[in-house]
């Protein structure tokens, strides 16, 4: 997989990419807030700033289509806003919902309930209240096929969460979610999926962020 395509160089076909939101409270405590409305960091908001401005140098979109949850809509904003485009919205397209296990350290899950391991490998395992990677798969699919079909011919740019991302690629490149692991994404990282040949032609392309490195 090669880490960036400038959209400059002429494609026969429309492109395709996935990008994570930018980075979150969330984020930052490492707990898990699937469909919690969590908000962007500061920090966030300047890895969206720098998204936006450089993400002409990967794509001109046509279409920006977003999670409605905040931070994914003020990411997509991000970019719609160098682009003159509008963002809409798809709760298909929203995160991995923990249930009543929202707002759960990720160690706490590992380690105290002993369930991320069943998250990974497990395609039906429900948390109460929650999402299945079987759940997600079907939401997600079926919104990107939805989206394809719609929009056929035209570049189009999904902002998604990290593991709803990440399920979705591995159904598409593997028929096998329990791979959604080898796919973890940045935040603000860009993804370009290729369905014609079942590729990732760019995968977790984060050099926007270079200024922002400690």
């Amino acid at each position: 997989m090669s880490d960036f395509t400038s959209s400059k160089t002429p494609t026969a076909f429309p492109r395709l990419a996935f990008v994570r939101h930018a980075e979150t409270f969330a984020n930052v405590r490492r707990v898990w807030h699937g469909q919690t409305d969590t908000a962007l960091t500061p920090r966030g908001q300047e890895q969206a700033a720098y998204l936006g401005k450089s993400f002409h140098q990967f794509m001109q979109p046509d279409i920006i289509i977003a999670s409605p949850l905040q931070r994914t809509r003020h990411t997509a904003q991000a970019i719609a806003d160098q682009h003159q485009l509008p963002v809409q919205l798809d709760p298909r397209l929203m995160e991995f919902h923990l249930g009543d296990w929202e707002d759960t350290s990720f160690d706490d899950l590992q380690e105290k309930m002993g369930v991320a391991a069943r998250l990974k490998d497990e395609p039906d395992f429900t948390p109460p209240n929650g999402d299945s990677q079987n759940s997600v798969r079907q939401r997600m699919v079926e919104a990107i096929e939805d989206i394809l079909q719609q929009y056929a011919g035209a570049n189009v740019v999904v902002v998604s969460h990290g593991v709803a991302i990440a399920i979705a690629l591995a159904h598409y490149l593997h028929s096998d979610t329990t791979q959604w692991l080898n796919y973890s994404m940045n935040n603000t990282g860009i993804s370009e999926l290729c369905l014609r040949s079942k590729s990732l032609p760019v995968f977790n392309h984060t050099e926007h962020l270079q200024c922002l490195e400690d």
